[in-house]
Parts: structure tokens; sequence; C-alpha cells
């Protein structure tokens, strides 16, 4: 199994180095200690209704290759 990034902060899937993942526009959701990462659109989604947020967009990301 290759190494993982990280993992999504709502479904638990595993992010792979190399792969695409998103992360929230909103500054409080990326901080460095816990920083809040998504596999799937539909996971950044999810978190709305409870982060509050009043203009948020999903910006996808490549994390970096081993």
């Amino acid at each position: 199994m290759p190494p993982s990034f990280g993992k999504c902060t709502i479904c638990g899937k595993l992010i792979l180095h190399g792969g695409v993942y998103y992360v929230c526009s909103v500054s409080t959701c990326n901080k460095k200690r816990l920083p809040m990462l998504f596999c799937s659109w539909d996971c950044w989604d999810a978190h709305l209704p409870n982060a509050r947020h009043r203009d948020a967009s999903c910006i996808e990301e490549h994390a970096p290759r081993v």
C-alpha cells in the first residue's frame, strides 16, 4: 500500500501522495496543526452545515509526490 498524505476529515478515506484532495477556502479550516482535508467535493459539502461559513468555496489541491 502506498504511503498516505493524510485522511479525509469527513469519511476517513486515505489521500495518497500525488493524489487530488480538496480544502476549504476559509482560513479557520486551514490551520497548520489540524488541517481539514477532504477526499471529494461531497465530503467538503458535508462539513458546511456545522462550519457556519458565510462564503466558502472548495479548492482542489494535489498532494506532493514521494
